[in-house]
Protein backbone atom coordinates (compact mmCIF):
# COMPACT_ATOMS: atom_id res chain seq x y z
CA UNK A 1 0.00 0.00 0.00
CA UNK A 2 2.77 2.34 -0.90
CA UNK A 3 3.40 3.11 -4.59
CA UNK A 4 1.65 6.42 -4.05
CA UNK A 5 0.73 7.55 -0.59
CA UNK A 6 -1.99 9.78 -1.99
CA UNK A 7 -4.51 8.38 -4.43
CA UNK A 8 -7.64 10.27 -5.47
CA UNK A 9 -10.67 8.31 -4.40
CA UNK A 10 -14.33 9.00 -4.95
CA UNK A 11 -16.83 6.54 -3.61
CA UNK A 12 -20.14 8.37 -3.62
CA UNK A 13 -22.89 6.08 -4.93
CA UNK A 14 -24.14 2.60 -5.51
CA UNK A 15 -23.01 2.98 -9.11
CA UNK A 16 -19.42 3.06 -7.90
CA UNK A 17 -19.96 -0.04 -5.81
CA UNK A 18 -21.39 -1.95 -8.77
CA UNK A 19 -18.63 -0.85 -11.11
CA UNK A 20 -16.02 -1.85 -8.54
CA UNK A 21 -17.35 -5.39 -8.54
CA UNK A 22 -17.78 -5.80 -12.28
CA UNK A 23 -14.50 -4.62 -13.78
CA UNK A 24 -12.07 -7.27 -15.01
CA UNK A 25 -9.82 -8.67 -12.27
CA UNK A 26 -6.60 -6.75 -11.76
CA UNK A 27 -3.71 -7.11 -9.38
CA UNK A 28 -4.28 -5.71 -5.93
CA UNK A 29 -1.86 -2.91 -5.16
CA UNK A 30 -0.45 -1.26 -2.10
CA UNK A 31 -1.52 2.21 -3.10
CA UNK A 32 -3.30 3.92 -0.22
CA UNK A 33 -5.74 6.78 -0.88
CA UNK A 34 -6.57 9.76 1.26
CA UNK A 35 -8.89 8.87 4.09
CA UNK A 36 -11.73 11.19 3.08
CA UNK A 37 -13.91 8.22 2.23
CA UNK A 38 -13.38 6.74 5.68
CA UNK A 39 -16.31 8.91 6.71
CA UNK A 40 -18.39 6.35 4.89
CA UNK A 41 -16.89 3.50 6.89
CA UNK A 42 -17.38 5.39 10.13
CA UNK A 43 -21.11 5.32 9.45
CA UNK A 44 -21.27 1.59 8.80
CA UNK A 45 -18.52 0.01 10.85
CA UNK A 46 -20.82 -0.39 13.84
CA UNK A 47 -23.34 -2.38 11.78
CA UNK A 48 -22.62 -6.10 12.34
CA UNK A 49 -22.62 -8.24 9.22
CA UNK A 50 -22.49 -11.37 11.35
CA UNK A 51 -26.07 -11.35 12.63
CA UNK A 52 -26.73 -14.88 11.44
CA UNK A 53 -29.95 -16.68 12.30
CA UNK A 54 -30.11 -18.87 15.41
CA UNK A 55 -30.41 -22.11 13.47
CA UNK A 56 -27.22 -21.34 11.59
CA UNK A 57 -25.38 -20.58 14.82
CA UNK A 58 -26.29 -24.02 16.07
CA UNK A 59 -25.06 -25.65 12.87
CA UNK A 60 -21.87 -27.69 12.63
CA UNK A 61 -21.37 -26.16 9.20
CA UNK A 62 -22.21 -27.36 5.69
CA UNK A 63 -25.64 -28.76 6.57
CA UNK A 64 -28.00 -25.82 6.55
CA UNK A 65 -30.94 -27.32 4.64
CA UNK A 66 -30.16 -30.77 3.33
CA UNK A 67 -28.35 -32.12 6.41
CA UNK A 68 -25.46 -33.39 4.32
CA UNK A 69 -21.75 -32.67 4.34
CA UNK A 70 -20.67 -30.09 1.78
CA UNK A 71 -17.06 -29.27 0.95
CA UNK A 72 -16.06 -25.59 0.92
CA UNK A 73 -16.24 -24.29 -2.62
CA UNK A 74 -17.88 -27.35 -4.13
CA UNK A 75 -20.68 -26.75 -6.63
CA UNK A 76 -23.24 -27.90 -4.06
CA UNK A 77 -21.74 -25.70 -1.38
CA UNK A 78 -21.92 -22.62 -3.60
CA UNK A 79 -25.55 -23.43 -4.39
CA UNK A 80 -26.32 -23.80 -0.68
CA UNK A 81 -24.78 -20.42 0.18
CA UNK A 82 -26.60 -18.80 -2.73
CA UNK A 83 -29.87 -20.25 -1.43
CA UNK A 84 -29.20 -18.72 1.99
CA UNK A 85 -28.49 -15.43 0.25
CA UNK A 86 -31.83 -15.54 -1.57
CA UNK A 87 -33.86 -16.59 1.47
CA UNK A 88 -32.13 -14.78 4.35
CA UNK A 89 -29.96 -12.15 2.67
CA UNK A 90 -26.32 -11.67 1.77
CA UNK A 91 -25.23 -10.95 5.33
CA UNK A 92 -26.55 -14.24 6.65
CA UNK A 93 -24.97 -16.05 3.72
CA UNK A 94 -21.59 -14.54 4.59
CA UNK A 95 -22.09 -15.40 8.25
CA UNK A 96 -22.66 -19.01 7.22
CA UNK A 97 -19.33 -18.94 5.39
CA UNK A 98 -17.61 -17.57 8.50
CA UNK A 99 -18.99 -20.44 10.57
CA UNK A 100 -17.83 -22.97 7.98
CA UNK A 101 -14.31 -21.56 7.80
CA UNK A 102 -14.06 -21.66 11.60
CA UNK A 103 -14.99 -25.34 11.58
CA UNK A 104 -13.53 -26.55 8.30
CA UNK A 105 -10.83 -24.04 7.34
CA UNK A 106 -8.30 -26.75 6.47
CA UNK A 107 -10.32 -27.41 3.35
CA UNK A 108 -8.92 -24.16 1.96
CA UNK A 109 -5.51 -25.87 1.90
CA UNK A 110 -6.27 -29.54 1.32
CA UNK A 111 -8.92 -29.20 -1.34
CA UNK A 112 -9.50 -29.36 -5.06
CA UNK A 113 -8.09 -26.16 -6.67
CA UNK A 114 -11.39 -25.67 -8.48
CA UNK A 115 -13.25 -25.72 -5.17
CA UNK A 116 -10.85 -23.16 -3.68
CA UNK A 117 -11.25 -20.91 -6.71
CA UNK A 118 -15.04 -21.12 -6.53
CA UNK A 119 -14.93 -20.41 -2.80
CA UNK A 120 -12.82 -17.28 -3.25
CA UNK A 121 -15.11 -15.99 -5.99
CA UNK A 122 -18.15 -16.67 -3.81
CA UNK A 123 -16.68 -14.71 -0.89
CA UNK A 124 -15.75 -11.71 -3.03
CA UNK A 125 -19.13 -11.75 -4.75
CA UNK A 126 -20.96 -11.59 -1.42
CA UNK A 127 -18.72 -8.77 -0.15
CA UNK A 128 -19.51 -6.76 -3.28
CA UNK A 129 -23.24 -7.37 -2.85
CA UNK A 130 -23.13 -6.34 0.81
CA UNK A 131 -21.22 -3.23 -0.20
CA UNK A 132 -19.04 -2.68 2.85
CA UNK A 133 -16.73 -4.44 5.33
CA UNK A 134 -17.22 -4.16 9.07
CA UNK A 135 -14.50 -4.76 11.66
CA UNK A 136 -15.33 -8.43 12.25
CA UNK A 137 -15.40 -9.23 8.54
CA UNK A 138 -12.17 -7.30 8.04
CA UNK A 139 -10.33 -9.38 10.64
CA UNK A 140 -11.95 -12.53 9.26
CA UNK A 141 -9.66 -12.11 6.24
CA UNK A 142 -6.83 -13.53 8.33
CA UNK A 143 -8.66 -16.87 8.47
CA UNK A 144 -8.86 -16.94 4.67
CA UNK A 145 -5.30 -16.03 3.76
CA UNK A 146 -3.20 -19.04 2.78
CA UNK A 147 0.57 -18.91 2.17
CA UNK A 148 3.62 -21.19 2.50
CA UNK A 149 5.12 -21.09 6.00
CA UNK A 150 8.63 -20.25 4.78
CA UNK A 151 10.23 -18.50 1.84
CA UNK A 152 11.93 -21.77 0.91
CA UNK A 153 8.57 -23.51 0.70
CA UNK A 154 7.23 -20.78 -1.57
CA UNK A 155 10.23 -21.04 -3.88
CA UNK A 156 9.91 -24.84 -3.96
CA UNK A 157 6.21 -24.58 -4.81
CA UNK A 158 6.92 -22.11 -7.61
CA UNK A 159 9.30 -24.62 -9.17
CA UNK A 160 6.50 -27.19 -9.49
CA UNK A 161 3.72 -25.05 -10.98
CA UNK A 162 3.27 -23.30 -14.34
CA UNK A 163 4.59 -19.76 -14.60
CA UNK A 164 1.08 -18.28 -14.54
CA UNK A 165 0.39 -20.06 -11.22
CA UNK A 166 3.48 -18.82 -9.38
CA UNK A 167 3.62 -16.44 -6.43
CA UNK A 168 4.54 -12.91 -7.51
CA UNK A 169 7.26 -10.89 -5.76
CA UNK A 170 6.34 -7.23 -5.36
CA UNK A 171 8.82 -4.40 -5.70
CA UNK A 172 10.05 -2.39 -2.72
CA UNK A 173 7.70 0.39 -3.81
CA UNK A 174 4.80 -2.04 -3.65
CA UNK A 175 5.77 -3.37 -0.23
CA UNK A 176 6.24 -0.22 1.83
CA UNK A 177 3.47 -0.97 4.33
CA UNK A 178 5.05 -4.34 5.06
CA UNK A 179 8.64 -3.20 5.66
CA UNK A 180 8.44 -1.48 9.01
CA UNK A 181 10.58 -1.92 12.11
CA UNK A 182 14.00 -3.50 12.67
CA UNK A 183 15.25 -5.18 9.48
CA UNK A 184 11.83 -4.55 7.93
CA UNK A 185 13.52 -3.21 4.81
CA UNK A 186 14.47 -6.81 3.95
CA UNK A 187 10.91 -8.11 4.12
CA UNK A 188 9.66 -9.66 0.90
CA UNK A 189 6.01 -9.36 -0.10
CA UNK A 190 4.35 -11.79 -2.49
CA UNK A 191 0.90 -12.06 -4.00
CA UNK A 192 -0.69 -15.29 -5.16
CA UNK A 193 -1.28 -15.65 -8.90
CA UNK A 194 -4.99 -14.84 -8.43
CA UNK A 195 -4.21 -11.85 -6.16
CA UNK A 196 -6.36 -13.07 -3.25
CA UNK A 197 -3.60 -14.26 -0.91
CA UNK A 198 -0.51 -12.43 0.31
CA UNK A 199 2.73 -13.60 1.90
CA UNK A 200 5.37 -11.49 3.65
CA UNK A 201 8.66 -13.08 4.74
CA UNK A 202 11.34 -11.58 6.98
CA UNK A 203 15.08 -11.86 6.42
CA UNK A 204 15.06 -15.30 8.05
CA UNK A 205 12.51 -16.50 5.52
CA UNK A 206 9.72 -16.83 8.10
CA UNK A 207 6.13 -16.04 7.15
CA UNK A 208 4.80 -13.02 9.05
CA UNK A 209 1.31 -13.32 10.53
CA UNK A 210 -0.91 -11.84 13.24
CA UNK A 211 0.98 -13.77 15.92
CA UNK A 212 4.57 -12.85 15.10
CA UNK A 213 4.19 -9.52 13.26
CA UNK A 214 0.66 -8.09 12.88
CA UNK A 215 2.03 -4.82 11.48
CA UNK A 216 3.93 -6.21 8.50
CA UNK A 217 1.92 -9.36 7.81
CA UNK A 218 0.23 -10.02 4.51
CA UNK A 219 -3.55 -10.17 4.30
CA UNK A 220 -6.27 -11.68 2.17
CA UNK A 221 -7.85 -9.43 -0.47
CA UNK A 222 -11.61 -9.28 -0.90
CA UNK A 223 -11.58 -6.78 -3.75
CA UNK A 224 -9.61 -8.28 -6.63
CA UNK A 225 -12.07 -7.37 -9.39
CA UNK A 226 -10.77 -3.82 -9.70
CA UNK A 227 -8.71 -1.16 -8.00
CA UNK A 228 -11.87 0.53 -6.72
CA UNK A 229 -13.01 -2.72 -5.09
CA UNK A 230 -9.57 -3.25 -3.54
CA UNK A 231 -9.56 0.26 -2.09
CA UNK A 232 -13.09 -0.01 -0.74
CA UNK A 233 -13.02 -3.49 0.75
CA UNK A 234 -9.33 -3.91 1.67
CA UNK A 235 -7.38 -0.67 1.93
CA UNK A 236 -9.83 1.66 3.66
CA UNK A 237 -10.80 -0.88 6.36
CA UNK A 238 -7.07 -1.47 6.94
CA UNK A 239 -6.54 2.25 7.50
CA UNK A 240 -9.14 2.14 10.26
CA UNK A 241 -8.53 -1.21 11.96
CA UNK A 242 -5.01 -2.27 10.96
CA UNK A 243 -4.21 -5.83 9.93
CA UNK A 244 -5.37 -7.68 13.03
CA UNK A 245 -7.23 -7.17 16.29
CA UNK A 246 -3.97 -7.47 18.26
CA UNK A 247 -2.04 -5.05 16.07
CA UNK A 248 -0.59 -2.08 17.99
CA UNK A 249 -0.88 -0.02 14.81
CA UNK A 250 -4.38 1.19 13.92
CA UNK A 251 -5.67 4.34 12.27
CA UNK A 252 -4.33 6.40 9.37
CA UNK A 253 -2.01 8.58 11.46
CA UNK A 254 -0.29 5.71 13.26
CA UNK A 255 0.02 3.67 10.07
CA UNK A 256 1.45 6.51 8.00
CA UNK A 257 3.89 7.39 10.78
CA UNK A 258 5.18 3.82 10.81
CA UNK A 259 5.49 3.76 7.04
CA UNK A 260 7.44 7.03 6.95
CA UNK A 261 9.92 5.66 9.48
CA UNK A 262 10.19 2.52 7.39
CA UNK A 263 10.97 4.54 4.28
CA UNK A 264 13.68 6.45 6.08
CA UNK A 265 15.19 3.18 7.28
CA UNK A 266 14.99 1.64 3.81
CA UNK A 267 16.79 4.59 2.22
CA UNK A 268 19.69 4.07 4.62
CA UNK A 269 20.04 0.46 3.47
CA UNK A 270 18.78 0.66 -0.12
CA UNK A 271 21.97 -0.73 -1.65
CA UNK A 272 22.03 -3.67 0.74
CA UNK A 273 18.35 -4.41 0.10
CA UNK A 274 18.93 -4.35 -3.64
CA UNK A 275 21.76 -6.88 -3.36
CA UNK A 276 19.69 -9.06 -1.01
CA UNK A 277 16.86 -9.29 -3.52
CA UNK A 278 19.22 -9.62 -6.46
CA UNK A 279 21.12 -12.50 -4.87
CA UNK A 280 17.91 -14.35 -4.03
CA UNK A 281 16.06 -13.99 -7.31
CA UNK A 282 18.17 -12.07 -9.78
CA UNK A 283 15.35 -9.54 -10.00
CA UNK A 284 13.45 -6.96 -8.00
CA UNK A 285 9.93 -8.15 -8.75
CA UNK A 286 7.98 -10.70 -10.78
CA UNK A 287 7.09 -14.38 -10.76
CA UNK A 288 9.82 -16.05 -8.72
CA UNK A 289 11.39 -19.16 -10.26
Amino acid sequence: MFKKLILPLIITSVVVILSACSIKQVSSTNILPKLKSSDFFNTVKAIPITNIQTELNKSDGHNYQNNKLLILGSVNYVEEIQNISKISGNQNAFSAIMIDVDKNGNELVYNDPNNISRFKSLVSSLICKIGYVDMQVHYFKNKLNRAPNTLKELIDINKTVPVNKRWILLSVAGSGYHMQGVNGEYNLKFESYDYYDEAVYNKKGILLNENNNPINMGSYNYGVSSRKAHIRFDQLPYLIWGNAANSPQKGKDAINKGVKLGIINYKKHAASVYLYRQNLFGMQQGRVK
